[in-house]
């Protein structure tokens, strides 16, 4: 039977030794103890370290991966992919949320900055100025723009959604998604499948409202013996945004 020491199971897992120890204290993986006292990983407890940091960059907390461990013991894989898929599943709306809020957050910010500087009184700041508290609603009128999703040099990659209707547009999404059967990665995007029934109007409605706002957004349904079909593409710069809103390919 190998065996191997901390250092080795750290090696072989790219955990740090402190991290394994950590992960003992909490009975998440506990190694064996050699005669001399010394710690003692064995293949299976290496594998469950692979699925700890498999877990961790699924974002998945210390309870999440104890519970998928113990699902593993029984050695079917269905109840642990399930399980792992209910998790993602959770944890890509939760990403979506935050998406919404930040991006309700930069809009604040780039009006706050816009602001800034068109109305300067003479002497001390005023209610209009901006300093203090938000300017005087004829200021921040002028000042609406675009929100950029992600940095980019090479191609402007924004949306032009109020804010305030941004958290509904990610929703919107979610319910249409929620039909989808399949997901598939193609050449710049993903391409998602959807069961016989789906409102095939509301889809198109809803990828042209989309691009509409988001014009790096390249969208095209297909209708043919296998169902329907939606492809969203972009630009390099956007691919994470696609990932955050579609989802993954499967």
């Amino acid at each position: 039977m190998d065996c191997y020491t901390i250092s080795a199971a750290a090696r072989m897992t790219g955990f740090t030794p402190s991290a394994l120890r950590f992960y003992e204290k909490e009975g998440v993986v506990v190694p064996d103890r050699s005669p001399t006292g010394y710690r003692s990983y064995r293949h299976e407890h290496v594998e469950s370290l692979r699925f700890v940091a498999r877990g961790k960059q699924l974002g998945l907390n210390l309870g999440e991966i104890a519970e998928l461990l113990a699902l593993l013991e029984d050695d079917e894989c269905d109840p642990v992919q399930s399980r792992i898929r209910e998790l993602v599943t959770e944890r890509t709306h939760q990403a979506q949320t935050r998406i919404a809020e930040l991006v309700e957050f930069t809009a604040q910010l780039q009006r706050a900055a816009a602001t800034l500087g068109i109305h300067t009184p003479d002497g001390a700041c005023d209610d209009d100025c901006g300093c203090r508290s938000d300017p005087d609603p004829r200021w921040a009128a002028r000042t609406h723009e675009p929100i950029p999703l992600v940095a980019t040099g090479t191609r402007d990659v924004s949306c032009s959604l109020d804010p305030q209707m941004v958290g509904g547009r990610i929703q919107d999404w979610n319910d249409m998604l929620a039909r989808a059967t399949a997901k598939e990665s193609i050449p710049n995007g993903i391409r998602m499948r959807f069961a016989d029934g789906v409102d095939t109007p509301a889809l198109a409605a809803l990828a042209a409202a989309e691009q509409s706002c988001c014009s790096f957004f390249g969208f095209a349904i297909g209708i043919g013996p296998d169902g329907v079909s939606l492809d969203v593409t972009g630009p390099a710069e956007a691919q994470d945004v696609i990932a955050s809103v579609f989802g993954a390919a499967a």
